[in-house]
C-alpha cells in the first residue's frame, strides 16, 4: 500500500509537490518539481502500478459542479475551521477558468480511468486504489494541536523572517510525527533542511514539498485509523475534503448540538418484532454510518436512548443487554458521546426492573438528563426515531424529532 500526496497547482505552469509514503511512513519520494498533468500522474503511476493498492490525497478541488460561489464542502471546512483560520478559498468553474481550466478535475478523472475511486469513506486498513481531496491547514491544525494556522505562505505585509519561522514550525511538526500512530520518518535530509534565508523559488519549493507531504500523511493517517481518524465534508459528486480528526482533535469539534437517537429500528436492524439480543445479532441499517459520520464532522454530539424492557420480563440479562448494546456503539464509525439504556418495565416479570422510569420513553428522562449534562438547547438538537414512544419524549422535552427512514434516506 503506498500514499502519494500532491499539492497541486491550480495551473500547469506552476510546478506542484509530490511525496509519496509507505504504510510503515517512510519516504520513498519527494520532489516540488512535478509540472504538468502527465507528469503529475505518471509520478502517481510510478508510485501505484496497475493492480497495486494506493490512496492519491490531492490538495485541490477535484470535483466543482457550481458555476459560482462555493461549494458545500468549503461552507462545510469554513464553518468548523474557520476559527483556526484554516477556512478554504472558494472553489468555482468561473474562478478556475481563470488559471486554466479545471486542471485537478481532469486529473481526477484520469486517475479514474486507471482505476482509483473518488471516494473518501476509507476503512481502516482497507486495500484499494482511491483517490481524495484534502486541504493541509485544517489537517496541521488537527494534528499538531494548532489554535491557529501557519502562516508561511506568501502574504501581503507578511514578512520572510514570519514566514521561515512558521515554515520551520511546519517542519518541525513534521518530524514530530515519529512518534505518533502512524508515524511519519523524515529523512534526515528534510527533518535538518535549513529554512532561515530561503526566498523566491526556493522557498515556495520547499512549502510545496513539505505540503505534499502532509498531504500523504493524510492519507496514511485516514487509512491506518479509519472514520473515528477523519472527518469529510461534502459528497464526492459535489466536492468532498477529508480532514485528520485526532481523538483531541474530536473534542474540540464539538458544540452544543446534540442529535439523540433511538436504537433498535433506527440504528441498527429488529430481528422481527423484536431487538438483538446478542452482540453477534448488531447490524447497522443503510446509511447509518455515513450519516452519523456526517453529523459528527460538524461537530454535533451523538446521543443514544434506548428502551430495553425485555430486561425487565427475564428474556436476557442486564450484563446481555450491556454487551449487545456496547456491539452497536463498536460498530458505529464515531465515538457516542453518552447513551441511555433503560433495563425498566411497569409490567415486567423480574420485581428489580419491573417499575416506571423516567428514562423510558415515551417519557423524556434521558433527553433532559442530556440537555443538562452538555448545556444543550432543546431546540437546538434533534432527536430521531422509528416510533410513537420516541416522537412522544421528544415532543415532552421540546425537541425536534424526525423519522428514521427520512432522515436516513
Amino acid at each position: 500500500m503506498r500514499f502519494v500526496g500532491i499539492d497541486l497547482a491550480w495551473s500547469p505552469r506552476n510546478p506542484s509537490g509530490g511525496a509519496v509514503l509507505s504504510a510503515s511512513g517512510r519516504v520513498l519520494a519527494a520532489t516540488s518539481a512535478l509540472g504538468d498533468d502527465f507528469e503529475v500522474l505518471d509520478f502517481v503511476s510510478q508510485a501505484v502500478p496497475r493492480h497495486s493498492h494506493g490512496l492519491v490525497a490531492i490538495d485541490a478541488p477535484l470535483a466543482v459542479p457550481n458555476e459560482t460561489g462555493a461549494r458545500p464542502c468549503d461552507k462545510q471546512v469554513a464553518s468548523v475551521f474557520g476559527r483556526y483560520h484554516a477556512a478554504t478559498y472558494p472553489a468555482n468553474r468561473t474562478n478556475l477558468s481563470r488559471y486554466g481550466g479545471l486542471r485537478a478535475e481532469e486529473i481526477r478523472q484520469r486517475l479514474q480511468v486507471l482505476g482509483f475511486r473518488h471516494d473518501p469513506a476509507i476503512a481502516r486498513l482497507d486495500y484499494s486504489r482511491r483517490v481524495i481531496e484534502v486541504f493541509p491547514h485544517p489537517a496541521m491544525v488537527s494534528l499538531f494541536q494548532l489554535n491557529r494556522t501557519l502562516k508561511y505562505k506568501a502574504r501581503t505585509a507578511r514578512s520572510y523572517e514570519l514566514r521561515w519561522h512558521e515554515l520551520g514550525q511546519l517542519r518541525d511538526h513534521l518530524v514530530s510525527l515519529r512518534e505518533s500512530v502512524p508515524p511519519l520518518h523524515l529523512p534526515p535530509e528534510l527533518a535538518m533542511l535549513p529554512i532561515k534565508g530561503l526566498r523566491g523559488r526556493r522557498m515556495k519549493g520547499l512549502e510545496d514539498l513539505l505540503d505534499a507531504l502532509v498531504c500523504a500523511y493524510i492519507a496514511l493517517h485516514a487509512w491506518h485509523q479509519g472514520p473515528r481518524g477523519y472527518a469529510v465534508y461534502g459528497k464526492p459528486a459535489q466536492g468532498s475534503i477529508l480532514v485528520p480528526i485526532t481523538s483531541s482533535m474530536w473534542q474540540r469539534l464539538k458544540t452544543g448540538r446534540l442529535l439523540m437517537l433511538d436504537r433498535d429500528g433506527t440504528l441498527n436492524k429488529s430481528l422481527g418484532t423484536g431487538p438483538p439480543n446478542h452482540p453477534t445479532e448488531v447490524s447497522l441499517l443503510p446509511n447509518v454510518a455515513a450519516r452519523l459520520h456526517e453529523y459528527a464532522s460538524l461537530g454535533w454530539r451523538i446521543v443514544i436512548i434506548t428502551n430495553q424492557g425485555g430486561v425487565a420480563f427475564g428474556y436476557l440479562s442486564e450484563a446481555q443487554a450491556q454487551a449487545t448494546h456496547q456491539a452497536l456503539l463498536d460498530a458505529l464509525p464515531v465515538e457516542v458521546d453518552a447513551s441511555y439504556l433503560c433495563p425498566h418495565h411497569p409490567r415486567g416479570t423480574i420485581p428489580r426492573y419491573a417499575k416506571p422510569c423516567p428514562n423510558r420513553k415515551p417519557a423524556p428522562g434521558a433527553i433532559l438528563d442530556a440537555l443538562a449534562r452538555f448545556g444543550a438547547r432543546p431546540q437546538d438538537c434533534l432527536f430521531v426515531g422509528d416510533g410513537a414512544s420516541d416522537q412522544q419524549a421528544a415532543k415532552a422535552a421540546g425537541v425536534p424529532f424526525e423519522w428514521a427512514w427520512k432522515f436516513f434516506e
